[in-house]
């Protein structure tokens, strides 16, 4: 009986470490899904930050002034 109650208890306690071991795993994903998620945030922030430069440089490059045109046309 006590060799029973002695295999029962190890296996237990296997399967307590597993379980510890798995939670720290998905602890770890879940660590690192965060950190993910902030770099993607910061990613996007950029990319509208480029993507708005880009179209006020293309609105200055295509609309030029008056003054800007017309020393265009005098250059040889």
């Amino acid at each position: 009986m006590t060799s029973a109650l002695d295999t029962a208890q190890k296996e237990y306690e296997r399967w307590r470490q597993r379980e510890r071991r798995i939670q720290e795993a998905i602890a770890q994903v879940d660590e690192e899904r965060e950190r993910l998620d902030a770099e993607l945030e910061r990613v996007d922030q950029q990319v509208v930050y480029y993507d708005s430069l880009t179209r006020d440089m293309k609105k200055e490059l295509r609309r030029p002034g008056l003054s800007s045109l017309l020393s265009s046309m005098r250059r040889p």
